[in-house]
């Protein structure tokens, strides 16, 4: 890919897909994250 199709793709991303998924985004995005214990090496 080029540079200019992968930036036209990012746009059209932004521009077009994300509004017309973005409600059914915000009911699936929360604040609720998990805190994950680090693991232990040995």
């Amino acid at each position: 890919p080029t540079k200019a199709s992968f930036k036209g793709a990012i746009d059209t991303f932004f521009d077009v897909t994300l509004p017309e998924v973005a409600s059914s985004l915000m009911s699936r995005i929360n604040d609720n994250f998990q805190v994950l214990k680090p693991a232990t090496s040995s």
